[in-house]
């Protein structure tokens, strides 16, 4: 589980990313350019899928089609993904501190029978405005399919760096132009996604609502259910009205899709043929209602989940919602790749000076040998000692970096050596805030001792089983604990031995 950082970030003067929404049936993707303050849009592609086939390798293809992601050009892209995440809910905290907050999501993630208990992506961001009770939004899905399709686009250079919410994407693409200017109403959003249905409320600027259902048909080829729809946007105004105590005049509703501009307005007014409240105004979003530039013509009709999801890329993003779902798996690799390019960075820049150091010593031995067949030649007096001291100093030199050569061609054929960055990373990763580690020390390659302070026993008997399911460590026993006199409070010292995997 991840909890969002707030960071600053400086305006990027040119930058260029690339948004993807995978529906049912197509795959929408849009490149966008930042210059400034200013966002333009430089393509945008709908492309068919097979229904049959909807593995990682089909939406990849229809991405790389798209001729989008500048291929073969390394380029940075955010993904929707068709009903994931599994779960999106706003959940009021009753302990807004980190470790408090991170169990109590914990605990209700595990009531959603509609999530398997294994393999799990969980991430959450707090909901500006909230003062009464700390608000969060928490999104979790499944992580195999996320990651296989994250992998599969890795192979096509495209690198993904956010997966999200589609409604999440759209927030953020009409934040300034619909959310923004409602700074004393109410307004909602409306998502029709395939067959999910994804619908929010705004108040005073606040994310205040969010309901989000599956129908059993598919949204935009059923224009015959679009009082289904009407029934879900009515039944929420009654709320407002009815709860919240909430009346206004005029209700504005912005609905989107995952169509055409000009199919997504035909559903709006079938929708609002079948409201009952007559305060609702439903209007369809395109692309007037963000910020971004169309200077082609032929690019106005974009997808707006994934120009909202390219968005956060370019580093625009008014709404503050920031809900990552892409797998700790993913992020694990990458750190442990920088650390392999390090380490063969290192080594090449020994290997170099090594290279350079013999070619000095040949150069050196070939000048004594041209020395000494002069001396041999001439008939003048010579000093053999001076020719013996040269000599032996030569063949001292020789010998020395034999050695290093020798030793340098035992690390590289040693194969058994340990990613201690992994390791490390892993261990960090599964250090609760209950534990703080003072010292962590290896003798050799199979041992790691980790020792420091706890709040209690029972958190050392928990940091040890956290450490038996690292993918790095084979075991993890506790070897001594005991009370701390420093401290009050119950507060232990503990020393734990693991047993390190051999690498493969």
């Amino acid at each position: 589980m991840r909890k969002k950082s707030h960071k600053s970030f400086q305006v990027n003067v040119h930058k260029k990313a690339v948004g993807i929404d995978v529906c049912k049936n197509s795959v929408n993707v849009v490149r966008l350019e930042r210059n400034g303050e200013k966002i333009s849009i430089l393509g945008s592609s709908r492309a068919k899928i097979e229904k049959e086939t909807g593995e990682a390798k089909t939406f990849a293809g229809a991405v790389i089609k798209s001729k989008l992601t500048g291929f073969p050009r390394h380029c940075e892209a955010s993904v929707c993904f068709n009903g994931s995440p599994e779960l999106l809910q706003i959940l009021n905290l009753p302990d807004s501190s980190p470790d408090a907050a991170r169990k109590f999501i914990q605990e209700e993630l595990r009531q959603y029978a509609v999530l398997p208990l294994k393999n799990v992506q969980i991430d959450y961001c707090a909901l500006k405005g909230s003062s009464e009770k700390k608000s969060v939004l928490v999104g979790a899905a499944q992580c195999e399919p996320l990651t296989a399709v994250t992998k599969e686009l890795e192979k096509k250079n495209v690198d993904i760096r956010l997966i999200e919410p589609a409604i999440v994407a759209l927030i953020r693409a009409c934040y300034n132009k619909v959310v923004k200017p409602a700074c004393n109403s109410n307004v909602m959003l409306v998502l029709l996604h395939d067959e999910n249905m994804s619908l929010c409320v705004f108040s005073n600027q606040r994310f205040d609502f969010l309901r989000t259902k599956k129908f059993d048909f598919d949204i935009p080829e059923s224009p015959q259910q679009a009082g289904a729809i009407a029934h879900q946007i009515d039944s929420v105004v009654q709320f407002y009205e009815l709860e919240r105590v909430s009346k206004q005049e005029k209700w504005p509703v912005f609905l989107a899709t995952s169509c055409e501009s000009a199919k997504t307005k035909e559903i709006a007014r079938q929708i609002q043929e079948h409201i009952y409240h007559k305060s609702i105004e439903i209007t369809a979003l395109d692309a007037s209602h963000t910020d971004i530039i169309c200077e082609n013509a032929a690019n106005q009709d974009f997808s707006l989940v994934a120009a909202g999801t390219a968005m956060k890329l370019l580093d625009n993003d008014n709404s503050g919602i920031n809900i990552n779902m892409l797998p700790d798996e993913i992020f694990e690799i990458r750190k442990s790749r920088k650390h392999l390019v390090i380490i063969a960075n290192v080594a090449a820049v020994i290997l170099l000076f090594m290279f350079l150091y013999m070619g000095f010593l040949a150069k050196k031995t070939a000048g004594v040998k041209n020395e000494l067949g002069k001396k041999e030649q001439s008939t003048s007096n010579f000093n053999i000692s001076e020719l013996m001291k040269a000599q032996a100093d030569a063949n001292d030199r020789t010998v020395r970096i034999t050695r290093h050569i020798d030793a340098l061609e035992t690390v590289f054929e040693d194969k058994n050596w340990n990613n201690w960055a992994y390791i490390l990373a892993e261990v960090v990763s599964k250090t609760p805030g209950t534990i703080q580690i003072q010292e962590m020390r290896a003798r050799d390659a199979s041992t790691m001792q980790l020792e420091g302070l706890a709040v209690n026993y029972n958190a050392v008997n928990d940091f040890v089983d956290s450490l038996n399911k690292c993918k790095t460590v084979s075991s993890a026993q506790l070897a001594d604990t005991k009370q701390n006199p420093r401290y009050a409070n119950n507060v232990v010292d503990y020393l734990i031995t693991c047993s390190i995997k051999k690498s493969k």
